[in-house]
């Protein structure tokens, strides 16, 4: 795993069982994340630990709290998640079994297969940024939709392909918050209309405030410097 070598992202984690939010936590964490089941996790694992909650606190059904109980106790060291590059990458840390697709912010995406299964023996990469931002600039310029950005991950089931995903026993969502704020600009009218500005971490420099008028030129000047 690649850490401390690029600008840290922040997180906001968000966590479902059964459909039931039980979880959310917006973290700036520079060594990545582990989303873990037990506060007895493996501390000397790298990435900063975010323990999934108790499900008996939320759930009255004695069985699917069970279940949901041995899926989080199959996470072992946890499913991390960090930056390094363009890329964001994921590996599994234990036994448990993790589906992602990326989807939009309110619900994954339904009647189609996930994007990937995180590897267990080696990182795997989960998202690239380089795409998003191409397009975004397409977007914004009308000739394209508006990249997603929001990642989902499916633990120890199968993903929600043919169900509702409200139905599978833990889901969790990630999404990078400097990414929604782009998009967000972008939305508003991107160069033009923008009175207020936006840190973030994204390139080699320090995290950039930008303004309306700056916004287009930063992304295509990101895109041509992306091979980092």
């Amino acid at each position: 795993m690649q850490y401390l070598r690029y600008p840290a992202w922040e997180f906001e984690v968000t966590a479902f069982y059964r459909g039931r939010q039980v979880f959310q936590q917006t973290i700036f964490c520079p060594r990545g994340l582990r989303l873990v089941g037990s506060e007895a996790g493996d501390k000397a694992l790298p990435g900063q630990r975010i323990t999934l909650p108790d499900p008996g606190v939320s759930l009255t059904d004695r069985a699917v709290t069970d279940f949901v109980k041995r899926v989080l106790s199959s996470l072992g060291g946890g499913l991390a998640l960090w930056r390094a590059g363009q890329w964001l990458w994921a590996q599994r840390l234990g036994h448990c079994h993790t589906y992602w697709a990326m989807g939009e912010e309110l619900l994954p995406t339904s009647g189609q297969g996930p994007d990937g299964e995180v590897p267990k023996d080696r990182e795997g990469g989960v998202f690239d940024l380089k795409p998003f931002v191409a397009d975004l600039i397409a977007f914004i310029e009308g000739s394209g939709r508006s990249p997603r950005y929001t990642l989902w991950f499916c633990m120890g089931e199968s993903w929600p392909q043919s169900q509702p995903w409200t139905k599978k026993l833990v889901m969790v969502k990630v999404v990078p918050t400097c990414l929604r704020a782009l998009l967000d600009m972008a939305r508003v009218g991107g160069a033009s209309s923008l009175e207020n500005t936006v840190d973030l971490h994204i390139s080699h420099s320090h995290p950039l405030s930008l303004t309306g008028d700056q916004y287009k030129a930063y992304l295509q000047d990101l895109v041509e410097d992306m091979d980092f």
